[in-house]
């Protein structure tokens, strides 16, 4: 009898609240985006299934039958609004005041970068972003440059050993190549990493998305009662431990550096202690060293920023600096060595920049030259988009110039995968094309690096590091597609990356 009881007062629990949300001002106008109906407590996660790797192909699919518009999902208790017209892109990328992130995506990086600039919102979000500013200033581009030439050196020294003998795989090497560069010029710290492909970090940062998208996805894993007693929370937090063990390194590593030089200005200048931190504010600005503008700035208080806070923005800096420009690159790679026509017209541009001395590393007027690289460079990012999605909280009701309503609490998510293969806004999206990025388009059709007050802070370093990397490579190496066994299985995470990595094959190229 008390069972009877219990269920029957569960299934009025459920009927009632179903009915209060389907007559609410809320469901009204999410009803009027398309959607799958949501199940009651669950919402469409049966639909989306438990294989967060298969997540991003579901939400294709919902898109395409509902007409390749925005459209309307429900994951739990919480209601996600598709985005992929490019004039609600831009209306919520450029709102002044909507600039909180998804709760779930939060959430799900929570253990890696804690509330770093990426998850922030407010007064720390502000502070934190205005610190930064210099570090991306363009006067630093050049300084970037050289940093970027220097250490394709290396880079060369161990893929000649590659060439016309077997293929390689371009994730072992461009992932600590791009970390040996973003540690030299933000933080001011030789990694090394590249000469050192046994360290931890590298073997634990290649499962960091993998884990963000099961946290992102998974939805029991937003119940920490359940989440903290598996396999796979301990298996996260012994990657998150290596993560956080190498930003600590890094900034005990820089201080001990930056001691070294206070001592030095009180032997040689005999200054006294505001003058020194003067100067080594002027230092960190024109070198750019981010590290050290966090290390040395005072808190309104006259304190340092506490350890705990510098150490979350370093790793969030040292991971998304390296990672999400490795993937562009390599997966350029893989493009233009699948395609010959335009990789010829790529060495065809280089010529124009170089004429007879095709060895000479570019400068970042070069950069700027090279139109037809950057185009396919978009091309690559718009097939294979590195960030797949990003998203706004609502604080408040956002109105879409349509007239439709998504409602306060809401996640509005930019759907890159599904806008960058809409052939309304990309004629024949199936084909790898460069030459599109020449033609005229919506200014919000095509926003890899978001836009608005919370663009990437970095865009303009990731193009350099991009674009000179890409530069020097392609003109020393003719690359070759792999063998059919190697080709990638490229996985629509928080970021696209393949699960077998990205296998090309090179020959090295002479110039007559």
């Amino acid at each position: 009898m008390i069972l009877v009881f219990i269920v029957s007062l569960f299934i009025f629990i459920v009927i009632y609240r179903e009915y209060q949300r389907k007559s609410s001002l809320r469901w009204k106008n999410l009803q009027a985006f398309p959607g799958d109906t949501p199940l009651p407590f669950i919402g469409n996660s049966l639909q989306l299934g438990f294989k967060s790797d298969e997540v991003s192909q579901k939400l294709m699919a919902m898109w395409k039958r509902h007409g390749k518009q925005n459209f309307r999902v429900s994951v739990g208790s919480e209601d996600w609004i598709m985005i992929t017209d490019p004039d609600d892109v831009g209306a919520l990328l450029n709102h002044p005041h909507e600039l909180s992130k998804p709760l779930e995506r939060n959430t799900a990086m929570e253990p890696f970068f804690g509330n770093s600039i990426s998850s922030s919102d407010g007064e720390r979000w502000k502070s934190t972003r205005k610190l930064m500013t210099s570090s991306f200033h363009f006067k630093t581009l050049e300084k970037r440059v050289m940093y970027v030439n220097n250490h394709c050196n290396n880079l060369f020294n161990i893929l000649d050993t590659f060439q016309e003998r077997s293929s390689v795989n371009l994730y072992t090497y461009l992932r600590p190549y791009m970390f040996d560069i973003t540690c030299s010029t933000l933080m001011g710290v030789d990694s090394n990493f590249l000469n050192n492909r046994d360290h931890p970090y590298l073997e634990a940062n290649g499962k960091v998305v993998n884990i963000i998208t099961q946290n992102y996805f998974s939805y029991w894993r937003n119940i920490p009662a359940f989440f903290k007693i598996s396999p796979q929370y301990r298996r996260m937090m012994k990657t998150v431990k290596v993560i956080v063990e190498t930003s600590t390194a890094v900034c005990l590593e820089r201080k001990k550096i930056l001691n070294k030089l206070k001592e030095e200005m009180e032997t040689n200048q005999n200054s006294s202690d505001v003058e020194i931190a003067t100067l080594l504010n002027k230092k960190a600005d024109n070198d750019g060293c981010m590290l050290d503008k966090f290390l040395l700035t005072k808190l309104s208080n006259g304190n340092p920023i506490p350890d705990d806070i510098i150490e979350e923005e370093i790793s969030l800096v040292c991971f998304k600096g390296h990672y999400t420009t490795t993937l562009t690159i390599c997966h350029t790679l893989y493009y233009v060595a699948k395609y010959p026509e335009i990789q010829n017209r790529i060495i065809e541009e280089q010529r124009c920049i170089f004429k007879d001395d095709m060895s000479k590393k570019p400068t970042h007027k070069n950069l700027n030259d090279m139109k037809y690289l950057e185009a396919v460079i978009k091309e690559s990012m718009r097939v294979l988009p590195p960030v797949t999605k990003i998203g706004r909280q609502l604080k408040k009701d956002f109105q879409f110039d349509d007239g439709r309503i998504a409602p306060a609490g809401s996640s509005v998510i930019v759907f890159f995968e599904a806008m960058y293969q809409n052939p309304n806004i990309f004629p024949e999206p199936e084909k790898f094309y460069p030459e599109r990025f020449f033609n005229s388009m919506h200014l919000f059709s095509f926003v890899p690096f978001s836009a608005g007050p919370r663009n990437c802070i970095g865009f303009r370093y990731a193009w350099v590091a991009m674009k000179a990397t890409l530069s020097n490579m392609l003109r020393r190496y003719e690359v070759f597609p792999c063998d059919p066994a190697d080709e990638p299985q490229f996985a629509y995470r928080i970021l696209t990356e393949s699960k077998n990595g990205i296998h090309i094959k090179l020959k090295k190229r002479f110039f007559y």
